[in-house]
């Protein structure tokens, strides 16, 4: 892939919408799939998606991501509580932006006793907590960061190979690390269908 269209992907996904009011991208119900093989789209330039691809109905993989206290965290460890996976590609986006204070917005004026909420991006920890602060976020949302050496995406196969940024993706898994919802945009500047997830996630609750 010439740098030249990586520079210019990199600029749409960034800066094309900025101007655009709240709310401005649309949920999407559309639904693709992971890792190598598939791709995404970001205003229809294709984008090769890399890693092992994950299946509903399999057991989630074990990976360490870094919290906001650079601590580890193990997607594999027990849990009493159903996890719902929000995976944004950057905070520094219009789109993650938006996906990310719309799931604010959501967790803050819904009963999800029972759901614990990750974010996870491939964005420094750091980043993730300026952003979370600036934006004034929930703290039922809990930030996790793939920046090191990006197993969540290699993992899971929500890596954008090209970007080293992680493609627009929601995982519902349940108590016993089972993956039971997944739904992955087919274009970067959609974003996933919460209610959904959370409806499945309430199943397992």
């Amino acid at each position: 892939m010439k740098k030249s269209f990586l520079a210019a992907a990199v600029a749409a996904f960034t800066l094309s919408a900025v101007s655009l009011n709240a709310s401005a991208f649309e949920t999407s119900t559309l639904n693709s799939g992971l890792g190598k093989g598939n791709v995404v789209t970001l205003e229809a330039a294709p984008l090769q998606l890399s890693g092992k691809s994950i299946k509903v109905g399999g057991l989630f993989p074990s990976v360490l991501l870094k919290d906001a206290s650079l601590a580890n965290f193990d997607t594999s460890k027990s849990s009493d509580k159903v996890r719902i996976y929000t995976v944004i590609a950057s905070v520094d986006t219009p789109v993650c932006d938006q996906q990310v204070k719309d799931l604010s917005a959501f967790v803050e004026s819904n009963n999800l006793k029972g759901i614990e909420m990750y974010a996870v991006s491939a964005d420094t920890a750091f980043a993730q907590a300026r952003f979370k602060k600036a934006a004034k976020l929930s703290d039922k949302i809990i930030f996790l960061s793939d920046s090191i050496n990006h197993d969540f995406g290699r993992n899971t196969g929500t890596e954008i190979s090209a970007l080293g940024l992680l493609t627009r993706t929601t995982i519902v898994v349940d108590k016993n690390n089972r993956i039971r919802h997944i739904q992955r945009v087919p274009e970067l500047t959609t974003i996933p269908d919460l209610k959904e997830a959370v409806s499945v996630a309430k199943k397992y609750i």
